[in-house]
C-alpha cells in the first residue's frame, strides 16, 4: 500500500506534467483559481527571479512538490519580472469552470490549455513593453553556407505594430547590424551557432540568442 501510496500520480499532476511536457523551455503558469501556480525547477527558478516564498505542497511519486505562486491580478507585473530577465513564460488558463468539469465526473480535473507563450520577442501588452523603443524580433540565418563571402539575411518584426522587414549582412557587419535594432530576441539555428563559435567571440555576447533547430531554417521545409 505504502508503494502504491509513493507511485500514484494525482489526475491534476498528470494534467500538469502533460502539459509542462509540451512546453519545456518555459515557466509553466499553471492557473488555478486565482492564481498562477508554478511547480518543481519552474517554482524554484521563478521564487529565485521575482523574489517570492517558495512552498511545499504534497507529495509527487514520493517527492515533496515544491511550488509558488502568483496572483493572476498582478500576473503581468510578474511576467514583465520574469521576461526581462530572460525566461519564457506559457500561461495555461482554465478552459471550463469547477461546475463544467463535475458534469464529467467527481473527480474529474478542470481543463486547461496554453493560451500564450511570452517571450522577450513577442510581447504586445503595452504594460510589458517600453513605449520609447520598437520591440524587435529577429531571425538570422546563413544564405550560403561556407561561402566566403558569408553572406547572410536578417529578419525583422515588431509584433506589437506589424512593423516587418529584411535586410542583408555578413558576419562582418552582423554585430552593428543587430546594435541597430536592438532585438530582445534573435532567432538562430543551432548550426549557425556552432559555426559563429563562442558567443564571446562572435559579436553575439550582448544579445539575447535563441538556438533553434537547422529544419526550421529550411527554405524548401518553409516553402
Amino acid at each position: 500500500m505504502a508503494k502504491n501510496a509513493k507511485t500514484r500520480v494525482t489526475p491534476m499532476m498528470a494534467q500538469y506534467m502533460e502539459i509542462k511536457t509540451a512546453n519545456p523551455d518555459c515557466l509553466l503558469f499553471y492557473r488555478m483559481g486565482d492564481f498562477y501556480e508554478l511547480f518543481f525547477e519552474d517554482a524554484v527558478k521563478a521564487s529565485a527571479a521575482l523574489g517570492i516564498v517558495l512552498t511545499k505542497r504534497g507529495k509527487h511519486l514520493g517527492e515533496d512538490v515544491q511550488m509558488c505562486g502568483v496572483p493572476v491580478v498582478r500576473a503581468e507585473e510578474y511576467l514583465h519580472k520574469l521576461i526581462r530577465a530572460g525566461f519564457k513564460v506559457a500561461v495555461c488558463e482554465q478552459t471550463e469552470n469547477p461546475a463544467e468539469a463535475k458534469k464529467r465526473g467527481y473527480k474529474a480535473v478542470v481543463r486547461r490549455e496554453v493560451e500564450r507563450l511570452v517571450t522577450p520577442g513577442t510581447l504586445t501588452e503595452d504594460s510589458l513593453l517600453d513605449q520609447r523603443r520598437n520591440n524587435f524580433l529577429i531571425a538570422l540565418h546563413e544564405v550560403r553556407a561556407g561561402h566566403e563571402d558569408n553572406a547572410m539575411a536578417l529578419a525583422f518584426a515588431d509584433i506589437s505594430t506589424g512593423e516587418f522587414g529584411m535586410r542583408a549582412t555578413n558576419r562582418q557587419e552582423l554585430t552593428s547590424d543587430l546594435a541597430r535594432f536592438e532585438p530582445s530576441e534573435v532567432l538562430i539555428s543551432e548550426a549557425l551557432t556552432q559555426q559563429l563559435g563562442a558567443r564571446e567571440n562572435s559579436g553575439l555576447s550582448g544579445f539575447h540568442l535563441v538556438p533553434l533547430p537547422a529544419a526550421k531554417f529550411d527554405s524548401a521545409q518553409a516553402e
